[in-house]
């Protein structure tokens, strides 16, 4: 027999059934009954539904409306299951947890939507609606340069403010986000995977200095110390939303407990995991570090000492930097949204270094990552600077 036109897709059922599922969580959330619109889908991701709903009945102290996320079926068919280490969806819940904590323990000032609940088994979390706000990125994008200076240092602030906020709480986030299912590990021994591969790809010796300072990048960013904060990991333009003069922070699918610096470096060492980069004036990046260290030290009066503070932001700068580098762009080299991935090695390397000899941190490893980029550029041949933020090539 055929389908008939009338016939629900399956992905008609689903939306439906997330609708019903995000009734239940505000309707538990508010204490009374409520009944949303049919939803507007706002794109989400291939991992993810992304809808907004208008609330057409509940009680008084229910938003006008909620944005609600929901884990997509899976590409090999197999059904989400929350207790599978190994799922598509580990960064909806990371994502859900995240938000979750951060509203519990901000008092009211979160750097983020609030977190109205979720369903574990459906794959479902209801966080606030901050409306239509322009994203950082279409700012940076866009002509204003006072206002992308502004929206960068405002990134800094909220990321700073999030992290002062969150030390010391592990163990709470911990629980939220244990009783949502297994996370996977963490580790970072692939930097020396990855200077490994480099040091043979351009036949450039690693010296016993410049492996004692890998190795001590990696201790201290597995190991934090004072600086253990709640980080987003991907704090790039398109993360945050421009709200009445501030960054509201999205997107914590890479949430976790792990170095501050980590973040607080995004800006210096150019948005390591984005797709929107490009050249922000030197004075930026130092204006971002100040007032996110300004934030910081609220949380973590270690952050105060000079010196502590500029071993931490080599230790962060070194792993943007590296990370940036695999050996498949000896062969090749392609764009990602705005600039080539030659660009982003050659850059950083160059930001790296810089940084190193300025901080007197890290000085080994920063002379070997700029011989690395003299040696890159030498096998690359012309690779073009990498250009100015729109927002900022006027003044340029």
């Amino acid at each position: 027999m055929g389908v008939t036109k009338n016939a629900m897709s399956e992905e008609d059922s689903v939306i439906v059934e997330m609708k019903q599922q995000a009734e239940k969580v505000l309707s538990t959330r508010f204490g009374c009954a409520v009944r949303l619109d049919g939803g507007d889908d706002l794109g989400g991701s291939d991992r993810s539904y992304t809808y907004r709903y208008v609330v057409i009945d509940g009680p008084d102290e229910v938003p006008a409306s909620a944005v609600v996320k929901k884990v997509r079926p899976w590409s090999d068919g197999k059904a989400y299951d929350p207790d599978v280490a190994e799922n598509p969806a580990i960064g909806l819940l990371n994502d859900w947890a995240g938000l979750e904590f951060l509203t519990e323990v901000s008092e009211g000032m979160s750097s983020t939507p609030r977190c109205y609940g979720g369903d574990r088994q459906a794959g479902l979390f209801v966080m606030q609606d901050m409306g239509s706000p322009r994203r950082l990125d279409h700012i940076l994008l866009g002509d204003d340069e006072q206002e992308a200076e502004q929206g960068l240092i405002q990134l800094a602030i909220s990321l700073g403010r999030m992290h002062a906020s969150t030390i010391g709480k592990q163990a709470l986030f911990a629980e939220r986000r244990e009783a949502l299912g297994p996370t996977k590990p963490y580790s970072l021994s692939w930097l020396r995977v990855r200077t490994r591969e480099l040091e043979e790809m351009l036949d450039i010796g690693i010296g016993p200095e410049v492996n004692e300072q890998i190795d001590d990048c990696i201790a201290a960013l597995e190991t934090p110390g004072p600086f253990t904060a709640y980080v987003h990991d991907d704090p790039c333009p398109d993360k945050g939303l421009w709200v009445d003069g501030q960054i509201k922070l999205l997107g914590f699918g890479s949430g976790a407990y792990r170095h501050a610096l980590i973040d607080g470096t995004y800006g210096r060492i150019l948005f390591p995991s984005c797709w929107c980069v490009n050249q922000i004036p030197g004075h930026i990046p130092l204006r971002m570090e100040d007032e996110y260290r300004n934030e910081l030290v609220a949380g973590c009066p270690e952050a105060g000492d000079d010196a502590l503070y500029r071993q931490a932001v080599a230790f962060a700068c070194a792993k943007g930097a590296i990370g940036s580098w695999w050996p498949g762009q000896m062969e090749r080299d392609n764009e990602w949204g705005i600039a080539t991935y030659r660009q982003r090695v050659l850059l950083r390397y160059y930001l790296f270094a810089r940084m190193t000899e300025e901080y007197g941190q890290l000085e080994a490893l920063g002379r070997w990552v700029d011989l690395a980029g003299v040696k890159l550029r030498e096998a690359w041949g012309e690779v073009e600077d990498m250009p100015y933020y729109p927002a900022f090539r006027e003044g340029a």
